[in-house]
């Protein structure tokens, strides 16, 4: 009996190597994501240090100039979180992107991989068929060959 041949195969190896590849921008985006979750945090400690710095200022004397520069100061830090906020709704929607794409690849690949599965087991019952088959026509041709002798 020949060899078992998926007719598909190049096309599950095709589907396995692009999902590989979605799974490392998946985590491309998740390192990314991670990055600016704690750049956010980083900068919401910032901001909270500064709001004690100042409140601490006020109780001693301070200058107009000091109010100006904290508040300056202060504006700076909410509009960085700001921009950080929006970039890691941007990278989150990504993320649900990738994913999404990432489940369609799986339900690819897992479809060829039953079909690969279910053909593998019909080549394997004619296989079986054609051994028997053979099997029956060997003990014919004994019971033949034993009543002629």
């Amino acid at each position: 009996m020949k060899k078992f041949e998926f007719q598909l195969e190049k096309l599950l190896s095709y589907k396995g190597q692009l999902l590989d590849s979605e799974m490392m921008t998946l985590a491309v985006l998740n390192n990314q994501l991670s990055e600016e979750q704690h750049k956010l945090r980083s900068l919401q400690l910032e901001q909270e240090q500064c709001r004690k710095d100042f409140e601490s200022k006020m109780l001693e004397k301070t200058t107009p100039a000091t109010c100006r520069m904290y508040i300056y100061y202060t504006e700076h830090l909410k509009e960085q979180i700001l921009n950080v906020e929006r970039l890691i709704e941007s990278i989150q929607a990504q993320v649900n992107k990738q994913i999404e794409l990432i489940k369609g690849l799986k339900l690819e690949t897992k479809s060829l991989e039953i079909l690969k599965t279910s053909r593998y087991d019909e080549y394997k019952k004619e296989d079986l068929k054609a051994a028997e088959k053979q099997l029956e026509e060997f003990v014919s041709t004994v019971k033949i060959m034993k009543k002629s002798s």
